[in-house]
């Protein structure tokens, strides 16, 4: 079975794949960027490995895109600690290797580059010039190719953060499983998130002694992220005084389109006659013609809300909406927050409503495309999934109401990070004893 699909994933896979990328490369940007990025991609790396330092081991870290290198982070600090180290960050998407800040607060030496695609010649080239001593995959993104010959030369791999995510089809569907499979076969170490993970992931393998529940690093990364913010001023005091902050994060127009009817309405009613309602909005892409089509909107179609950009707030004259025309601060603004609602789940995907729980607020977002992290929230108490203008007034104006049951459902949002904590630490300890080889 395993020469079967070998011969599918290389003669057919690979080539189509290929095919498929140019294509699309064709229409979309980041597609097109990545091409173009991995052009002299080895000659470029050689040069980068010969600047680390040649007496410590090197450990490669791949990252689909941004997203999992910002889980990786807390443990890269972990195994910094440890000081003979050097680090390779690899990313597949052109998000993940643009906008990856290696600026952390590590000692040792960290470079960044592409993924080269999974063609065996490229592959062996790849590791040829890293010459890894582990071999780290943060929560997947694990291709057949460079597994198997990482497998080949003995070379410690693990997966970390990694759940068996069956509300998708390809955890459902035989053939993709079949596939996922023989992917995980060729890993030393599957670390998990929970119990229900692990009983899972050994039933798809089979190997019992490989799946170990490790816990989700992301959790620290979030934690960690609060206490760099905390110091920052975002938002005046002045502005915020006396209000009802109510965060707005990453906003999709579906979602705007259920909220901006909320709060015309909330603004006439009396419901924050104490505390008025302030909303920051922070829309997912903050394009001047996004901006402008939501300044449009708010202004013909709701005259209870006056809107003014955050990179205006030198003028601020008490309107009710602030919204945000530039990328990075989201996260800092949550702390300002009594209330969130977190954007995608009625569209595109849920943006990371972690980023709110950690400063315990009741957490708001659409239900048909939620994750695994929004359904802990709701099972917790913190969460609340909305489908509509109707069921977002009802809770919200529940809330704005009613400031104890706010705090005690936000109290419940924050419990989603309780036994979270020294996560890193531990996949720090595994990874270091086997590279020396203490197991």
């Amino acid at each position: 079975m395993k020469h079967i699909w070998n011969l599918v994933y290389n003669f057919l896979f690979l080539p189509l794949f290929k095919a498929g990328i140019l294509l699309l490369s064709l229409f979309n940007f980041k597609i097109k960027s990545s091409l173009k990025g991995r052009r002299d991609l080895f000659r470029n790396l050689k040069a980068k490995i010969n600047e680390l330092d040649l007496s410590k081991k090197n450990i490669l870290i791949h990252c689909a895109s941004l997203g999992e290198f910002e889980q990786a982070k807390p443990l890269i600090e972990e195994l910094d600690k440890y000081q003979k180290y050097n680090f390779v960050v690899s990313f597949f998407s052109s998000s993940g290797y643009n906008h990856a800040k290696l600026d952390f607060s590590i000692t040792s030496q960290i470079i960044k580059t592409y993924l080269p695609f999974d063609k065996k010649s490229n592959v062996i080239n790849f590791l040829d010039i890293v010459n890894p001593s582990a071999v780290i995959f943060i929560k997947y993104d694990i291709w057949l190719n460079l597994i198997k010959e990482i497998y080949k030369r003995n070379i410690f791999s693990i997966v970390i953060n990694s759940s068996y995510e069956d509300r998708k089809f390809s955890w459902r569907f035989y053939p993709s499983l079949m596939f996922k499979k023989l992917i995980y076969s060729y890993l030393n170490i599957i670390g998990v998130i929970s119990e229900d993970d692990r009983r899972k992931f050994i039933k798809l393998t089979g190997s019992p002694e490989k799946v170990i529940i490790l816990g989700n690093t992301k959790y620290e990364r979030i934690n960690k992220a609060t206490e760099r913010i905390k110091a920052s001023e975002l938002i005046p005091t002045e502005i915020l005084k006396n209000k009802t902050v109510f965060v707005v994060g990453s906003s999709w127009n579906k979602d705007e389109e259920i909220i901006f009817p909320v709060l015309d309405k909330i603004s006439t009613n009396g419901i924050s006659e104490k505390h008025p309602l302030l909303t920051i909005l922070v829309p997912h892409e903050p394009s001047e013609d996004n901006l402008e089509s939501i300044e449009y909107d708010l202004r013909v179609k709701y005259p209870n809300l006056r809107s003014i950009r955050y990179s205006e707030l030198s003028r601020y004259r008490n309107e009710n909406i602030i919204i945000v025309d530039c990328v990075g601060i989201l996260m800092g603004l949550y702390k300002y927050a009594d209330m969130a609602y977190v954007g995608g789940g009625l569209n595109n995907g849920l943006h990371n409503v972690l980023e709110a729980a950690v400063y315990s607020l009741p957490v708001f977002f659409g239900n048909e495309k939620i994750s695994e992290d929004a359904v802990r929230l709701v099972q917790n108490g913190g969460g609340i999934s909305v489908s509509d203008t109707k069921m977002l007034y009802k809770n919200l104006t529940t809330l704005i109401r009613d400031p104890v049951r706010r705090k005690n459902t936000g109290g419940k949002s924050f419990s989603i990070f309780k036994d979270k904590t020294n996560v890193s630490n531990r996949i720090a300890e595994i990874i270091n004893q086997r590279i020396s080889g203490n197991v």
